[in-house]
């Protein structure tokens, strides 16, 4: 072959490095997780804490130094759904830059859109490819910007499909019998279908990172259902019964890599060391917070947060110490019987004119998350939390009247921009550091007996002289688990 000339040459190179140039852009701007910062660890329990290590999965069990990571994050369940239209991609770029800007580190979002107009699961078993792509490009999004994920997997509520989608593609398919919504919970076909769509999602490989959704330690954790309530057993056994069985089917589907949540709002019911008389309006959800989050494969509990619709037409006063009481008596149990970290994956404040203003929106934050600080400070199971909802500037129809615009609201961006640089400076502290700080602080007094409810309600002084023992078993049980499990694994079962 001849020899190009100089000239020629030089205008071939030219092209060659325009080319070049134009297929770094369009790969840049079509792969999310082509730059940025590296993947996240995957994220353990450790006790009451959530920790990080060099290596190793959501079981926690790696032998090696564990160090803290507290969240401060957001709700968005929009992301998939917009992310599904390539031109509205911009948006949710938008949004976890957004948050990164702030110190948030943790989005909760919808891993499910069953039936309905936007589906990703439009009949069991069929998917929307588009929204599966909508998925993988937030996933890939939120690793660019060193946002971890908690990805729900299906609803309570109607909305977006839930459980009463799934009852009814099973009486569509002959299942006459199925006649509430609740069927979901103990139906053997419907929860075929559950299952079916749990190992779609955790095998779904991310068209823009190729990476196994199971496989990517972006994703904090799986929650089995938004909210789960259930009118059909009040007293909680019927969910209980579900979780039992569905989190430890998404520990086999996962590896173990992940961590799992049964996504409960923390209202009690009738098991040991639960009252209704806590609850809103003291009455049954069809819930038991802590024997729920004592089920094999439940790694950490939940609750959620909305004092203004929960006792709706109650004044301020009875709102605010409702507040406080939840998250203390939470945090209570989730230190005295669970040996569980717990987040608060909603809180909000309903704005509505001539009900509340951002003022009192703001006081609420601040109520909230100084809650948060503290027990994270003080090495307490209540480590860290998400607010509802995150909107962008032009997210109008979005709208609820929970929405916070970061951009628009810098009152409420201050706050929790201040509150996200607090927690994180408590990340990275060794684990058995914090529990030894925790210890002697216990022994001192600095933690006094918390009591929750009405005047007339409240723990026990058995209750509280028993935390240290219940303790000190759960965290002798969590070793031996360790070290068989390490037995396990080392003799190659």
């Amino acid at each position: 072959m001849a020899r190009p000339q100089p000239a020629v040459a030089a205008t071939i190179l030219l092209i060659f490095l325009l080319a070049s140039s134009a297929v770094a852009y369009y790969n840049a701007a079509e792969s999310p997780a082509g730059d940025g910062p590296p993947p996240p660890s995957f994220v353990g329990v450790d006790g009451t804490q959530f920790v990080t290590t060099s290596s190793g999965g959501g079981s926690g069990n790696d032998d090696r130094a564990a160090t803290t990571v507290y969240f401060s994050g957001f709700n968005a369940y929009w992301l998939m759904l917009l992310a599904s239209d390539a031109a509205r991609r911009p948006q949710v770029v938008a949004a976890f830059r957004q948050a990164a800007a702030h110190g948030l580190n943790l989005a909760r979002t919808w891993a499910f859109s069953d039936g309905g107009d936007t589906p990703l699961q439009s009949s069991p078993g069929v998917y929307d490819e588009a929204m599966f792509q909508g998925l993988d490009f937030v996933i890939a999004e939120a690793r660019r910007h060193g946002v971890y994920l908690l990805l729900c997997l299906t609803n309570n509520f109607h909305d977006f499909g839930g459980k009463h989608q799934y009852v009814a593609w099973a009486r569509d398919a002959g299942h006459h019998n199925l006649t509430s919504d609740d069927d979901f919970f103990n139906s053997t076909v419907v929860k075929g279908y559950y299952k079916d769509h749990v190992k779609t999602v955790l095998t779904r490989v991310n068209t823009f990172t190729g990476v196994a959704y199971r496989d990517d330690p972006t994703i904090l954790a799986w929650e089995l259902m938004n909210e789960p309530r259930c009118d059909a057993d009040p007293t909680g056994a019927m969910v209980q019964a579900w979780v039992e069985e569905m989190a430890p089917y998404v520990k086999s589907i996962d590896g173990n890599n992940h961590l799992v949540t049964p996504g409960l709002e923390g209202f009690y019911g009738d098991g040991t060391h639960e009252s209704k008389d806590l609850n809103p309006w003291s009455i049954y959800y069809g819930t038991n917070f802590i024997a729920t989050h004592l089920a094999a494969g439940v790694d950490f509990a939940t609750i959620h947060l909305y004092p203004d619709l929960w006792l709706w037409g109650s004044g301020p006063a009875a709102q605010l110490a409702f507040l406080r009481n939840w998250t203390r008596s939470h945090a209570m149990d989730a230190e005295l019987y669970l040996a569980k970290p717990l987040l608060v994956t909603e809180y909000g404040k309903f704005l509505w004119d001539g009900v509340a203003n951002s003022t009192q929106r703001d006081y609420f934050l601040d109520v909230v998350l100084d809650s948060i600080y503290a027990s994270a400070a003080d090495g307490g199971p209540l480590v860290g939390g998400a607010f509802w909802q995150l909107l962008d500037p032009g997210m109008d129809a979005l709208r609820d009247g929970y929405e916070i615009i970061l951009a628009e609201d810098r009152r409420a961006a201050s706050i929790i921009g201040n509150h996200s640089r607090q927690l994180a400076q408590l990340n990275g502290q060794d684990v058995e550091e914090v529990r030894r700080r925790r210890r002697r602080r216990r022994k001192w007094g600095a933690v006094r007996k918390v009591h929750v409810g009405s005047s007339s309600l409240g723990r026990s002084s058995r209750d509280t002289s028993q935390l240290h023992v219940v303790v000190l078993v759960r965290r002798f049980m969590s070793l031996v688990s360790r070290t068989i499990s390490s037995l396990f694994v080392s003799s190659g079962v």
